[in-house]
């Protein structure tokens, strides 16, 4: 095993893992738009660092998988922000609500608004 074998085993683990604690943000947050922060962040993290393993494991045995694999990684670091930025905007026009807890709502001025 080379050095690079070894970033990419390391990567791939650290990125399960993070997607892993975002699934567990799925069941255990109380409302959608906590749950959106935790899945969103963990999965746009987990996904970067799985990709990046997946690079550094065959950036020396097969570089077309690591050139694809960059390329995915700049779609899911351009997309998955701007998804869980939609998801949210549209629970909040459709009303969708908040857990009881929630101290404040700073888009309800810009709704008074419009």
């Amino acid at each position: 095993m080379d050095i690079a074998d070894k970033i990419g085993a390391v990567l791939i683990a650290a990125g399960s893992a993070w997607v892993f604690l975002g699934a567990l943000g799925l069941l255990r947050f109380p409302d959608v738009y906590t749950r959106l922060h935790g899945a969103g962040l963990s999965s746009t993290a987990g996904i970067t660092m799985i990709l990046l393993g997946v690079t550094a494991y065959f950036s020396t045995r097969q570089p077309a998988i690591s050139l694809l694999s960059t390329l995915a990684l700049f779609f899911i670091l351009l997309g998955g922000p701007v998804t869980t930025t939609a998801i949210g905007w549209m629970a909040h026009r459709t009303q969708t609500p908040a857990h009881q807890e929630q101290l404040t709502d700073e888009l309800e001025e810009d709704d008074a608004k419009h």
